[in-house]
């Protein structure tokens, strides 16, 4: 049975890292970023004017971490 996270709300799984409809942070934002690869889907956000949003800039900034070996390893790029 999955507890509760008492900081963020979310429930935990095991490791106790809060879990996102069955996902931890690290994988939502893994997709995410691999999402980014995606032209149309650039496109998309250009559309709704979140690529001038400064929060949104800010995530995209915090990002940046996926740019380090550690994490690029999980990067993943489907032709």
């Amino acid at each position: 049975m999955a507890e509760s996270n008492p900081q963020s709300g979310a429930p935990t799984v095991g490791t106790g890292e809060p879990q996102y409809g069955g996902y931890t942070r690290f994988e939502l934002e893994l997709e995410f970023v691999q999402c980014l690869a995606n032209p149309w889907y650039l496109n998309h956000l250009a559309t709704q004017k979140l690529l001038d949003n400064t929060s949104f800039i800010s995530y995209l900034d915090y990002l940046q971490y996926f740019k380090q070996p550690q994490y690029a390893k999980f990067l993943t790029y489907v032709r």
